[in-house]
């Protein structure tokens, strides 16, 4: 009886994958007007909802293979992904909630999404868009935006993690802005081949100076915008000399833990989270005044780490800039 139930759930589960493989959509997207490839993979969730199943184990095991195996080069990043059964099964639980969001950020990016490449690669001509590929996909709740480390020259962009962290109405212009000036600076400034000997200060420079393109790019935007974090920008200012004190001692630091607690979201403390974005952008804002945006994106090494300790004792002693 058991095996019966068995292959009968077999049988349903591959009735339902090939409707999903007989519909056609056009997952790659570019346009004329556009010089950056973009793979659209939000197609692939929309198909799923269509055909899928009720049942849960059976919703998870089809969402697994319509959805997560169709795309290896995004999703076989165990580190960063967690792909088993019962972990799809609590994600699409949760996932109904946002996908009204998350129709609208995908109608949203189609729209917008020429006009802020074009702003970008104007004001970096020098950056090869040929090697950069954007991805548009379900990042299961891990990130918003993401470089992974094994491919720099890839801009993942999780449209449920957009919907969930920052809501439909999210500044576009200005993630993408952060995102694509990562994807820069490391074609023009690339990361060591070991990336657990990245230090602490290297990684609140990247952030802080993402940060602080994402606002040149966007003048009207404001610091909540570029933080991605109201209270970050409301409250994180009174706290900056006393974290950029505590941030002097951590600067060669490779430790994971430690890189969580001045780059990490958590909530409920004291302080907010995330304060090292606030810090690295408040240092890029200081150097700009006499170094161009590629020259900061260039330095790197003792030579930053040299710069970067000098900014942050004048933060840490509430030096006024010069």
């Amino acid at each position: 009886m058991e095996r019966s139930r068995q292959l009968r759930k077999a049988r349903r589960l591959s009735r339902y994958l090939l409707i999903f493989l007989s519909g056609v959509y056009p997952w790659f997207c570019s346009s004329a007007a556009s010089n950056l490839i973009v793979y659209d993979l939000i197609p692939d969730l929309f198909n799923f909802l269509r055909i899928a199943p009720e049942e849960k184990e059976s919703r998870a095991r089809l969402f697994a293979q319509s959805v997560i195996q169709s795309h290896p080069e995004v999703y076989d990043r165990p580190q960063i992904f967690k792909t088993d059964n019962a972990s799809l099964e609590q994600y699409l639980g949760v996932l109904p909630t946002y996908l009204p969001a998350i129709r609208q950020i995908h109608n949203r990016f189609q729209e917008e999404y020429e006009p802020i490449e074009a702003n970008f690669l104007k004001e970096f001509p020098d950056f090869d868009y040929s090697k950069a590929r954007v991805y548009l996909m379900l990042s299961l709740f891990r990130f918003d935006g993401k470089i992974p480390h094994d491919n720099p020259h890839l801009l993942l962009l999780g449209l449920d993690g957009l919907a969930k962290f920052h809501g439909a109405n999210t500044r576009l212009s200005v993630i993408l802005s952060h995102e694509l000036f990562h994807v820069y600076h490391f074609q023009v400034n690339p990361l060591p081949r070991n990336i657990d000997d990245v230090a602490l200060y290297r990684l609140v420079w990247q952030e802080g100076l993402a940060t602080y393109v994402s606002k040149q790019l966007n003048p009207d935007a404001s610091l909540a915008d570029v933080l991605l974090d109201p209270r970050l920008a409301q409250e994180g200012p009174k706290y900056i000399p006393v974290v950029a004190r505590d941030l002097l001692t951590q600067l060669e630091s490779v430790d994971d833990a430690t890189t969580a607690m001045y780059l990490s979201y958590w909530r409920g403390g004291r302080i907010p989270g995330r304060m090292g974005y606030l810090i690295g952008y408040e240092i890029a804002r200081r150097m700009a005044t006499t170094k161009s945006v590629r020259d900061l994106a260039l330095l790197r090494g003792q030579t930053l780490l040299r710069l970067l300790r000098r900014e942050m004792q004048n933060l840490a002693t509430g030096e006024s800039e010069n």
